[in-house]
């Protein structure tokens, strides 16, 4: 059946090619499903719910998301003893690719309560695992917040006046590292939150100051300008703290060039050309200590040869 099911669908599209269409296949609507599917990442069969989005990605492409995996060889191999943090850790598919290239512990930060209980089942197939269920943010406190997208890419909005909401308590990553009561040494951060990334790196002050961890993350317009952040102001932040060498890539993972210290201005332009519909979705930032020239330089030519 298989065999005829195909022929059939390549004489469907040799005959609309005649007249100058053709078929292009689209991911499907992302929901809420209790059903789980598993797809291969860092030699582990991770489970993911079917109607996460990051199921179609990875199927679709195995080597989505694949630069974190770069990065961690090779901030592993000059750092022996480093950590990696993972905030917005969903059900551990980045986990997974870290461990696949770098045997070093990873703490692992998720506040959606339906994709943690998937996040701490494939945490057991690694040694080195701390997972925590709980939001950040810059400052702790509880918060109004509305609720978008959970259980496949939880989005936290403030809540609108006359709105119910929900109150969510919010931590720092300072605060929630420090609770561990162990010396580590964090190298590498990621932190992907849909819009709430500024904050939480904010809330990691201590952290950048003392280990000078590569940061990556989302910097998405559609997302970060209803909370009112100010991307210049973050850049200025980071730059305060030595951190002077930036690589962007676009939303499909691609290499778009390298950024300085001295680089504001360009920054704010490409982030107001980025949003939803237009060919840059939204970027991921990767962020760069000045005392990691090295690190910056390795990782910008090991991403300049994926161009082919």
């Amino acid at each position: 059946m298989k065999p005829f099911i195909k022929t059939l669908k390549l004489g469907v599209l040799r005959f609309i090619n005649q007249f100058g269409y053709g078929i292009l296949k689209l991911p499907p609507k992302p929901k809420k499903t209790s059903k789980v599917t598993s797809v291969v990442l860092g030699g582990k069969a991770i489970k993911i719910h079917s109607g996460n989005p990051l199921c179609f990605q990875y199927k679709q492409n195995p080597q989505h998301n694949g630069s974190i995996g770069i990065m961690a060889a090779l901030v592993k191999s000059r750092f022996p003893a480093a950590w990696a943090v993972d905030v917005g850790a969903n059900v551990g598919d980045t986990l997974a690719i870290i461990k696949g290239q770098a045997s070093m512990p990873v703490i692992c930060v998720e506040g959606d309560a339906f994709c943690y209980e998937l996040l701490q089942e494939n945490a057991r197939l690694f040694d080195e695992v701390y997972p925590f269920k709980t939001f950040l943010a810059d400052k702790p406190g509880e918060s109004n917040m509305e609720m978008q997208k959970d259980g496949w890419n939880l989005t936290l909005t403030q809540a609108r006046p006359g709105s119910s909401g929900q109150r969510l308590q919010f931590d720092t990553l300072d605060r929630l590292v420090e609770r561990m009561k162990q010396p580590f040494n964090v190298k590498l951060l990621k932190v992907d939150t849909e819009g709430h990334d500024l904050r939480i790196i904010r809330g990691a002050a201590g952290i950048l100051e003392r280990d000078k961890p590569v940061i990556t993350f989302e910097l998405n317009r559609e997302n970060i300008q209803p909370l009112g952040d100010s991307v210049g102001d973050f850049y200025d932040y980071l730059v305060n703290l030595g951190y002077h060498h930036f690589i962007l890539n676009d939303s499909g993972g691609r290499l778009i060039g390298s950024l300085d210290n001295h680089c504001k201005t360009l920054l704010l332009d490409l982030y107001q050309y980025s949003n939803l519909g237009q060919p840059i979705y939204y970027y991921d930032i990767w962020a760069f200590h000045q005392t990691d020239k090295g690190l910056f330089d390795s990782f910008l030519a090991a991403e300049r040869a994926k161009r082919g």
